[in-house]
């Protein structure tokens, strides 16, 4: 192979040196009245395409190529030396670039067949079967992430540029992905507007800052974002973790309220679940001066649940010698003031997406920082087409919990078990978490699951089954508790 002086001039004009570009195999010849240097495309020793450049200004065609041959990466037999495994590959979007490159001391480099494609958006799949990059299925064995856990894509500074980065990114894998950031072009003293531009690739940075430069550059590659790895310093600081007492002497050992916290309570219908959680929600909202949303589908909160917060409100140890007027208006007050419902219309689908919406209302307009769903059974559950029903509750429950999470709230649901079981007492037997109707997500994603159940006429067991913070939110136990009709107010037994 000869190069021409022309053409050894042309390169050495672009910082390449030309017993480099003759060592890989560039050639020039006489073409359409000019001259045109070659790029030989070789696989295992054999050239099977050709390239072609013309660096004349009012050349027709700038880049021409061998009609028919196969499309191979230039200087692709790289990735074929044992000598180079484990060292970091470049894959630039120009052969002259790929030069650059290999000349400052990175010879486990290559450049794609045909430059970049236009910019859009392309799928996974798009991309797999996209003839534009078909010469990857052939490297396939040679890129695997054994032979480069590290992948440097040098691709050009524009549009173009960023549609092969992200391309390659995306068929090759962004964890070991990194880019390049070009140095600033160098100042123009005699232009009137230097709006500090970047230079566009390596050639480029090779012929403004030499082998220093080119070096520097790739130094400083970065890796592609991923989300979800971090260091620690990366990481936002979390919101600090607030606590609420439930104020029951011996099960505070087991449940405190803590907000972020996504809470089941389950038991045989019937048997006193909402009467408790009612006991404990008004507990803290009036100790702590907090506000309820309650999403209570089967009471109506005019009747039902007002008169169930009257009556607890009542039970509460207050100043006795208020008049009834005075007391019924102090009522009325703290239920406006400390509770909000969540209430359909007649004619709304509860779905998921609909309660999502009303609780962040409840939240941001109203303030609540506890909301209550009782009971989860009775929303109207719309799975998507083809989702069985335990990947809607997986795919519902994981949506609640980042509600949770991201306002900062404390929830609770109310599931029903699928069925109620009696012993040989006629006495209906103390349900798991995982009898809950539908599927076991609802103990295995839950951070704290109670059970309810009446164990006798004036006796209820309060089981926490689980808690996965034992020290911040209490460890799993159970107390016994009797109901006083009259106050709604649940007593621990011995106090």
């Amino acid at each position: 192979m000869t190069l021409s002086d022309s053409m050894m001039r042309v390169l050495t004009d672009r910082g390449i040196d030309p017993e480099i570009a003759s060592r890989y195999g560039l050639d020039s010849q006489a073409r359409g009245g000019g001259e045109v240097l070659i790029f030989p495309f070789v696989r295992e020793g054999r050239t099977v395409r050709r390239k072609y450049r013309d660096f004349r200004p009012n050349a027709e065609r700038r880049w021409s190529a061998d009609k028919g041959a196969e499309r191979i990466c230039w200087n692709e037999d790289c990735l074929r030396d044992p000598t180079l495994h484990g060292r970091p590959l470049i894959i630039t979007e120009g052969e002259l670039d790929a030069l650059a490159a290999i000349q400052c001391g990175y010879p486990r480099t290559i450049s794609v067949p045909d430059g970049a494609p236009p910019p859009g958006e392309r799928s996974a799949q798009e991309l797999e079967t996209a003839s534009k990059y078909d010469w990857l299925k052939a490297l396939r064995p040679y890129l695997s992430r054994e032979l480069c856990p590290e992948i440097i894509i040098a691709s050009d500074g524009d549009e173009n540029g960023a549609a092969l980065l992200q391309d390659l990114s995306v068929l090759l894998g962004r964890f070991r992905c990194k880019f390049l950031i070009y140095p600033l072009a160098p100042k123009n003293p005699f232009a009137e507007n230097d709006d500090g531009a970047r230079l566009k690739d390596l050639n480029d940075v090779l012929r403004h800052y030499g082998h220093d430069g080119v070096v520097q550059t790739i130094n400083r590659a970065q890796w592609l974002r991923v989300d979800g790895v971090f260091r620690m310093s990366e990481l936002p600081p979390l919101p600090p973790s607030v606590t609420y007492d439930i104020r029951f002497e011996r099960l505070s050992a087991h449940y405190r309220m803590r907000l972020g916290d996504f809470v089941v309570v389950t038991g045989v219908p019937g048997l006193g679940k909402t009467t408790w959680v009612n006991d404990v929600v008004c507990r803290v909202v009036t100790h702590y001066g907090l506000r309820a949303a309650w999403a209570s589908f089967e009471q109506a909160p005019q009747r039902d649940h007002r008169r169930a917060l009257r009556a607890w409100y009542k039970g509460d140890d207050r100043d006795r010698h208020a008049s009834y007027a005075d007391f019924t208006t102090e009522t009325e007050a703290w239920i406006e003031e400390r509770h909000v419902f969540i209430v359909p219309k007649e004619d709304d689908d509860v779905t998921l997406d609909w309660m999502l919406d009303r609780m962040e209302v409840a939240v941001v307009r109203h303030g609540a920082k506890i909301i209550i769903i009782d009971p989860w059974n009775e929303m109207d559950h719309a799975r998507l087409p083809g989702e069985t029903t335990t990947e809607y509750v997986g795919r519902s429950i994981k949506a609640l919990k980042r509600f949770a999470r991201q306002f900062q709230i404390h929830l609770i649901v109310v599931a029903h078990p699928t069925k109620s079981t009696k012993d040989g007492d006629g006495k209906y037997r103390m349900p798991t978490l995982y009898d809950i109707s539908d599927s076991s997500h609802w103990y295995n994603k839950c951070d704290l699951g109670i059970i309810v159940h009446r164990e006798k006429a004036d006796a209820t067991m309060i089981k926490v089954q689980k808690s996965k913070y034992h020290d911040e939110i209490g460890r799993p136990g159970e107390v016994l508790m009797t109901l006083n009709p009259e106050t709604r107010h649940f007593v621990e037994e011995g106090f």
